[in-house]
């Protein structure tokens, strides 16, 4: 996630209110998946509320960068932060919905019922509740409801969406350095170096805007995905041929591909870490390196055994790291989302592995249809999500 130091006052004012509390720093999320997976119409919607139905192939990263005002019933209840029992059952009605761990726990305690911050807003009494670094939340006094859940309104929301060419794992190196503008050795292009040169040697995976600048900076990575199938179902004579290989689907689906965005993603994410600690090992190295050298001038040297075992204990602390949410160096977080859920055309077979491999990756997962939901909802859930891994990340530093 993103290092940009935030702010994190207190301190609120009715004008705050309506503009964006991380104006400096937009939350940057991507959206990757295969091709004609709904990526570019989920963009477009969030962020100019319309979507062409003609399909227009993404041949380059495109970010756009929107204020989020959340003002629907639903989007406003995921973003609220006091973990009130009416908004999960709110959440959780929809049966496209799984809510990811970090999300899910903050319901598994009691409710955050700490005063609200009341302040005034002309003729018209304000209470603010507790904030995070990107939005306010608040009621005005006149519209709560005793005896029933009132969701908060939301301070608008300054982000940064990542539209990207559909995946393919042909063309794809899993760094985030931008210096895969150069030649790559053999060592990384393995059988591709053989070969005449490609863009897969200048295609690094997507770190933050199109830009391949070595930073990280990203918050949350949407993997998308289409219910409608883009293959032809096999026929009987490849299901019940006796030629091996006949009976294996070779199909390229936008389902199909996200197994392999996510190895990627988690292997570019460990190179990336990887490289980031030997960078600071080095620095702190660099003051002493006289002394050392001198002090380590008659010592043996360690055996390629030694330090195979060494690179092998680093990597193995980066992939723990990186798979704990409350870790400060944990990759950013992933949603699965299925675009095309209430098509004619849509398969609940695809719709339910969708929800198992969420299960299965521990990660969050949302079906939607451009053409009849409002799609903000989707937006919150990645939202609320970087929040919590914020405060469960604070957390963690305090307690060290």
């Amino acid at each position: 996630m993103t290092n940009i130091k935030k702010n994190t006052s207190s301190s609120v004012s009715p004008s705050s209110l309506n503009t964006p509390k991380n104006d400096s720093y937009p939350l940057r999320i991507a959206f990757l998946g295969g091709s004609k997976a709904g990526k570019s119409s989920v963009v477009s919607k969030l962020s100019l509320s319309y979507f062409r139905e003609t399909h227009y192939p993404t041949q380059r990263t495109n970010p756009t960068l929107f204020t989020y005002n959340p003002l629907s019933r639903l989007p406003r209840t995921i973003l609220d932060e006091r973990g009130l029992p009416e908004a999960l059952d709110e959440i959780t009605r929809p049966h496209s919905i799984a809510l990811s761990p970090s999300i899910y726990q903050v319901y598994s305690k009691p409710p955050n019922k700490s005063p609200a911050k009341v302040i005034s807003q002309g003729h018209r009494t304000v209470n603010v509740y507790k904030s995070n670094s990107y939005y306010w939340s608040y009621n005005y006094e006149e519209e709560l409801d005793p005896n029933e859940y009132t969701p908060p309104r939301i301070s608008p929301l300054l982000v940064e969406l990542i539209d990207t060419p559909s995946y393919n794992p042909d063309l794809v190196v899993p760094f985030l350095e931008a210096s895969l503008n150069r030649e790559l050795g053999p060592e990384y292009l393995r059988n591709l170096a053989n070969e005449p040169r490609r863009p897969v040697s200048t295609n690094p995976l997507l770190v933050a805007s199109g830009a391949s600048e070595l930073n990280g900076f990203i918050d949350g990575y949407f993997l998308v995905y289409s219910a409608v199938p883009s293959s032809e179902p096999p026929s009987y004579e490849e299901i019940s041929g006796d030629t091996p290989g006949n009976s294996e689907i070779s199909s390229r689906s936008s389902f199909d591909l996200l197994s392999t965005i996510k190895a990627s993603l988690d292997e570019a994410w460990i190179e990336y870490r990887t490289y980031k600690d030997k960078w600071e090992k080095g620095k702190e190295s660099d003051i002493f390196s006289f002394k050392l050298a001198l002090k380590n001038a008659w010592k043996a040297t360690p055996t390629s055994d030694v330090l195979a075992n060494q690179a092998n204990a680093d990597k193995s602390g980066v992939i723990s790291s990186l798979s704990d949410p409350a870790n400060p160096g944990a990759a950013p977080p992933i949603w699965i989302l299925c675009t095309n859920s209430k098509s004619q055309l849509a398969s609940p077979k695809l719709i339910s592995d969708g929800l198992k491999l969420a299960k299965l990756w521990k990660c969050g997962f949302v079906a939607t249809d451009c053409a009849s939901d409002n799609v903000d909802e989707v937006l919150a859930f990645m939202v609320t999500e970087i929040v919590q891994r914020q405060k469960m990340q604070s957390s963690s530093k305090n307690r060290r």
